[in-house]
């Protein structure tokens, strides 16, 4: 117990001198939200596409639309048979709303019209004329085969729509990749920093012992070889806090690059991973609350290969269209007069028609249906295999949480004997009653119990924000 103690208090020191300024996960992630520039791009693509998304319903959306147009014509072209004019101007306009409407219908409303004056030829006598056009409509058109209850128009729109999503969803999938990249960028440098500590540990029991088996060895109490064997200690620690450096350089290159820093030192103390595994203590489970975006994206591409070949059906075949308009006509010289004509009704004139038309390219459409069925059949075995392979990968992580968690209880027992081990093997070479041999190999099993502790630890941290990122999972 002594020794987990002294190992605590390391790293208590060892964190607590070299790094002034602590630095949460949390912090962390906020910090590479705003300077990450790949989670900013995917980021604003997402953006993107939901733009996008929303634009698809603007298909529905009300339009208005209008024009005027101006014509001095002095070329006395016979407008009317009878009569030839020397000049005209008129001054022509045109104004409407219109929408489309779930059903398939068309409606429009509007007014167009023309203000002119004529001047009739030939002779002296000739004289301007003032003539005012005045025409509110209302038109209406429905397809009764192709857009029938907006058939064509519905399945265009849901294809789209689906597109849209299947492609948000693949962005949120590398977004939670990119997450899980940065929350285990943070972890592993939070690892190797107690490594290098816990090493920092490890050497100074190295270095105790031969300092020991020196002075014994000085007093012809022991021999060369133990010397040798305590020298070649101290050189293994020495050897491997260096390379416990270089795996944190690593990591720290890592952490600063997902900050788009340029450097591989880290000014920062981080959380202790360790303390993070205790969350994981006792009978949790990991529960699955979600399916993996990109099983929802190839879900998506099912449903938009659907409503293609759908709305490839109804707009390839024969349609039959009804079409009816309604107008109120005010034609006089004085524009009161038009208007009047107008609101009273006196001059309405209406028409109502059906076009039938029927492509004749049978040979090409066939072909063509069975590639929009092919495309089918293949996006939804794509969409079988994704939640086949996410299922696998589930289990696989279901599992890797459970033989972690129970692996972490072996390891841990084993350190604790392993510290027993090592503490009583220190009080018989103090006694004299045990080899140097003996206590260095005490030592090396302390020191690989103890990483084990640290690694099994890792990995659960490691599979819980895989399933976190992914799955939704919440301890």
């Amino acid at each position: 117990m002594k020794a987990l103690r002294f190992l605590f208090v390391s790293l208590f020191i060892f964190t607590g001198v070299a790094y002034c300024e602590m630095l949460t996960l949390n912090e962390y992630l906020d910090m590479v939200i705003k300077n990450n520039s790949e989670l900013r791009s995917a980021q604003l693509s997402i953006d993107a596409v939901s733009g996008k998304l929303a634009e698809i319903e603007k298909f529905y959306s009300y339009s208005l639309s209008a024009g005027v147009n101006y014509l001095d014509d002095r070329s006395g072209r016979p407008y009317n048979p009878s009569v030839r004019m020397d000049d005209m101007s008129k001054l022509s306009y045109d104004a409407g709303i219109s929408k489309q409407f779930a059903t398939g219908t068309q409606v429009s409303l509007g007014l167009n019209g023309s203000l002119g004056r004529y001047k009739y030829a030939p002779g002296p006598a000739a004289k301007d004329h003032d003539l005012s056009d005045i025409a509110p409509f209302v038109k209406l058109q429905q397809s009764l085969w192709k857009d029938i209850n907006g058939g064509s128009t519905k399945a265009g729109i849901a294809k789209s729509k689906a597109s849209a999503k299947s492609a948000l969803y693949l962005l949120e999938y590398k977004k939670q990749n990119i997450l899980l990249n940065v929350k285990l960028a943070y972890w592993n440098l939070s690892y190797a920093k107690t490594v290098i500590a816990f090493r920092k540990m490890s050497l100074t029991r190295a270095e105790k012992i031969l300092d020991w088996t020196t002075r014994r060895y000085n007093m012809d109490l022991a021999g060369k070889s133990d010397l040798l064997q305590s020298q070649i200690a101290v050189k293994l620690g020495k050897l491997n806090l260096k390379l416990a450096y270089e795996d944190e350089n690593k990591a720290n290159r890592v952490f600063n690059q997902h900050l788009n820093i340029k450097d591989d030192k880290i000014k920062y103390n981080l959380e202790n991973f360790k303390d993070k595994g205790n969350d994981f203590k006792g009978s949790k489970m990991l529960s699955k609350k979600g399916i993996r975006a990109d099983v929802l994206s190839s879900l998506e591409n099912v449903q938009s290969s659907l409503y293609d070949q759908i709305a490839h059906d109804k707009s390839s075949g024969a349609d039959l269209v009804l079409s009816g308009q309604f107008v109120l006509n005010g034609v006089e010289q004085a524009l009161s007069d038009a208007v009047q004509h107008i609101t009273n009704g006196d001059k309405p004139s209406y028409s109502i028609g059906l076009k039938y038309t029927l492509p004749l390219d049978f040979k090409l459409r066939k072909t063509v249906n069975q590639g929009y069925e092919a495309a089918k059949n293949s996006a939804q075995k794509s969409a079988e295999y994704a939640a086949i392979q996410e299922n696998n990968d589930w289990f696989q992580l279901v599992d890797n949480w459970n033989n972690a968690k129970l692996r972490l209880d072996l390891v841990i027992e084993i350190e604790k004997m392993q510290q027993q081990r090592q503490e009583e093997d220190k009080n018989l070479l103090r006694k004299g009653r045990t080899t140097t041999n003996l206590v260095l190999q005490s030592e090396q099993a302390l020191d690989d119990a103890t990483l084990n502790v640290l690694k099994n630890i890792l990995e659960l941290i490691q599979i819980y924000e895989k399933a976190s990122a992914f799955y939704g999972c919440q301890l």
